[in-house]
């Protein structure tokens, strides 16, 4: 069985063209200078919210930015390991 977080990347959809990616929740990630930011954080915080609450939908954006932000800078990206965690 694979774990939750496994599979991540596959929540995410490439539009070369546009230069932007965007996740299953609809939020749209770009870089600017190197650095993330979301195109619609406002707008699916409001989705999240009915759903997660207000706390929870912030930082699970702030959570997708960050996932964003690390595929558009390495697309092969396997995700964050801390110091103590084995790949």
């Amino acid at each position: 069985m694979t774990s939750k977080p496994s599979l991540w990347q596959s929540k995410w959809q490439t539009d070369e063209f546009e230069d932007v990616l965007t996740h299953d929740t609809g939020l749209k990630v770009r870089l600017n200078n190197g650095v993330g930011f979301a195109e619609n954080a406002d707008e699916v915080i409001e989705t999240l919210e009915q759903i997660h609450g207000d706390h929870n939908a912030r930082a699970m954006v702030q959570r997708l930015l960050r996932e964003g932000e690390q595929l558009l800078i390495d697309p092969n990206s396997r995700g964050w390991r801390g110091k103590d965690r084995r790949v």
